[in-house]
């Protein structure tokens, strides 16, 4: 027994020992300066330094941003677009563009542009300022699936429709259910800005007025509740769940109803049905009605 304790304590010495030895970080490689930049794209420098080096690295003068800026809405903004989001077929986003995130300070993308289907020559110091511009325009995207900002922190304008186009698509489309002297009177003025306008009317439920009624899974919903008889029951749904379904009926009064599977039948109204079918018809590849719609209802101030 004696023995036997001795090797178990052992074994555990051991064991500690290992764990001690692999709890250690690995040591730097000889002639490695420390502090030095980070490793992959985790950060930069030995400060700590979080977020992507895109968005950690300093950025140029605002004077070869301005020279970027310029030469980059000359020779590839008309493919890729001004905010690198691109420009479909003819041009894909830069984005995500492992040329573009791992340059520098403009020696793979002064290669690519070389490279180029159809070569870019730019002359001095361009390439290396159209770099930086694609390096500041990269340095704003705040999170996965976020679209970029801009350097100078301006907003993008997104009034690009036509008012008048959109007032004609509002009187066709809208005018069933909304009004603009009426339910959306004044309705620009209740928004932050325009993008959360132009989310409001699209799905129909954010922001201070309910363009399509109550959103929040079935509870609220009008419903109707047909029993094996016949006898149908009408209201807004209070409860629902796989064994029971609670009514407020048109008199104020609350009805429970037993439930077992698909019996008493249950047909529950979405409110922003004609919303999400509106969503689907006024699609087209440039979301102009999307964009006229949205700058008529800025004129409803």
């Amino acid at each position: 027994m004696p023995g036997r304790m001795f090797s178990i304590v052992a074994a555990l010495g051991a064991l500690f020992v290992a764990s001690q030895l692999f709890a250690q970080p690995p040591a730097a490689p000889a002639g490695a300066a420390q502090g030095g930049r980070g490793g992959g794209r985790g950060g930069r420098g030995g400060g700590g330094s979080r977020g992507f080096p895109q968005q950690s690295r300093p950025l140029a003068s605002a004077e070869v941003l301005a020279r970027g800026k310029a030469v980059f809405e000359t020779n590839c903004a008309s493919c890729h677009a001004t905010d690198l989001r691109g420009n479909p077929p003819e041009g894909h986003s830069l984005l995500h563009s492992i040329i573009a995130l791992d340059d520098k300070h403009g020696e793979l993308i002064g290669e690519a542009l070389h490279n180029h289907a159809a070569p870019i020559t730019l002359a001095g110091g361009d390439p290396v300022a159209v770099a930086e511009y694609v390096h500041s325009i990269l340095a704003t995207v705040s999170g996965q699936g976020s679209p970029p900002g801009r350097p100078d922190g301006s907003d993008l304008n997104i009034l690009v429709g036509d008012p008048k186009a959109g007032e004609a698509y509002f009187a066709k489309a809208c005018t069933g259910c909304h009004s603009a002297t009426g339910d959306l009177k004044s309705i620009a003025g209740k928004y932050a800005d325009v993008r959360a306008l132009q989310n409001g009317w699209v799905q129909g439920t954010s922001g201070p007025v309910r363009f399509g009624g109550r959103g929040g899974g079935s509870v609220g919903n009008p419903a109707t509740v047909t029993m094996p008889n016949g006898q149908k029951f009408e209201g807004r749904i209070v409860r629902k769940d796989d064994f029971l379904i609670v009514l407020t009926l048109a008199d104020g009064t609350r009805k429970s109803i037993a439930r077992n599977g698909d019996v008493p039948k249950v047909e529950v109204k979405d409110p922003n049905e004609a919303h999400k079918k509106m969503a689907i018809a006024m699609d087209d590849p440039e979301n102009k009605n999307l964009h006229d719609v949205t700058a008529y209802l800025a004129t409803l101030k």
